[in-house]
């Protein structure tokens, strides 16, 4: 990356990565590239990506300020993109995300059905249904692409009477537990469990959602277990705007659903219930009766009635049996970060 006011001698196209790409953009940026001119390009008060034809100075706070500062020199032009500001964007973006992506992987692709699937599975309709290698769709499975694509790809195993509705992706080596029922706007991660009622939400690899429960509108990182019959709240009982703490502020999502964000190695306990719009840090242990706080900080352990700090050695034990029974041993720089969380939370 530059240094503040460098010096280019190369021409140089810098691209904002909360930016969801599409052919659409793509085509757009690549035309003004094709151009030459130095230009910054923005969709509302975000930059989208940004051209320099050398010689010219490049600063950080060109990107660093609201609305960025565009020099001297540097045309600007407006773009219709889709710039993620908050965890609700992704939530709400996933399902064109991945039809977007189902049109993408299957273009020069003939037999999109490569797995096995039993003769009483039901695929409809079927060309809107892709099935990777090696992967088992077992009787009485019901995947209604009517609504959106389905992708499923290599090594999965869908177990009898599942229902599954797109737009929804599923990663190699995932496990789909008998009875579970998926609906559109979700995407399923490598190597995970899934069961219950999941809906418009985002599971990251390694978690486990392996028993009954409701997941709605939500945002999963990794290895992160989610107790039996744990549900989350996605809609508010009078239907108005959810707010969601963030970054210690009250901030007006203007969603009518949103349920919750769980960071990295967190678990809940059997029977957990989690309030619309919470915010659950890393590497927290939430069990108990009643709703825990709509905000809980990284390293936490406890519910509704105390939220205590996570002591590092007794996570990093829990942490480690968890990645070892799925073949994966935690790096000294995985290690590491998570300790510096953990030293992070403690001095607060």
């Amino acid at each position: 990356m530059f240094e503040q006011d460098d010096q280019l001698d190369t021409d140089c196209l810098y691209v904002n990565g909360r930016v969801l790409f599409d052919d659409r953009l793509g085509k757009s940026i690549l035309k003004i590239v094709r151009d030459k001119k130095n230009t910054i390009m923005r969709c509302d008060r975000d930059w989208v990506a940004l051209y320099s034809a050398p010689p010219k100075k490049i600063s950080t706070d060109m990107f660093n300020s609201q609305p960025i500062h565009t020099p001297d020199a540097f045309a600007e032009v407006r773009l219709n993109a889709r710039v993620i500001s908050y965890p609700w964007d992704i939530v709400d973006w996933n399902a064109d995300c991945i039809a977007n992506d189902f049109d993408l992987k299957t273009k020069r692709i003939r037999n999109k059905i490569q797995g096995d699937v039993h003769s009483r599975a039901v695929l409809n309709p079927k060309k809107n249904v892709f099935i990777g290698k090696k992967t088992v769709i077992h009787p009485y499975v019901v995947i209604d692409a009517s609504t959106g694509p389905v992708i499923i790809e290599d090594n999965v195993m869908v177990q009898p009477h599942v229902y599954i509705q797109g737009p929804v992706w599923i990663n190699s080596k995932t496990i789909i537990k008998s009875g579970a029922r998926i609906y559109g706007g979700t995407s399923i991660g490598y190597n995970c469990r899934a069961a219950g009622e999941i809906s418009s939400s985002i599971i990251h690899s390694y978690t486990n959602k392996a028993h009954g429960g409701f997941l709605g509108h939500s945002y999963l990182g990794q290895w992160i277990n989610i107790g039996a019959d744990t549900n989350n709240s996605n809609l508010k009982n009078n239907y108005g705007p959810i707010l969601v703490v963030i970054n210690g502020k009250s901030v007006e999502s203007g969603r009518q659903f949103f349920g919750m964000v769980m960071g990295d190695h967190s678990k809940t306990g059997i029977n957990t219930m989690i309030n619309t719009g919470t915010i659950i840090g890393v590497a927290c242990n939430i069990f108990g009766a009643n709703y825990p706080p709509r905000y809980i900080p990284d390293f936490s352990w406890g519910g509704s009635e105390l939220l205590r700090l996570y002591r590092f050695d007794k996570f990093l034990e829990s942490a480690k049996a968890m990645t070892e029974r799925r073949g994966v041993t935690l790096s000294e720089e995985e290690i590491h970060l998570l300790r510096n969380i953990y030293e992070s939370r403690k001095s607060k």
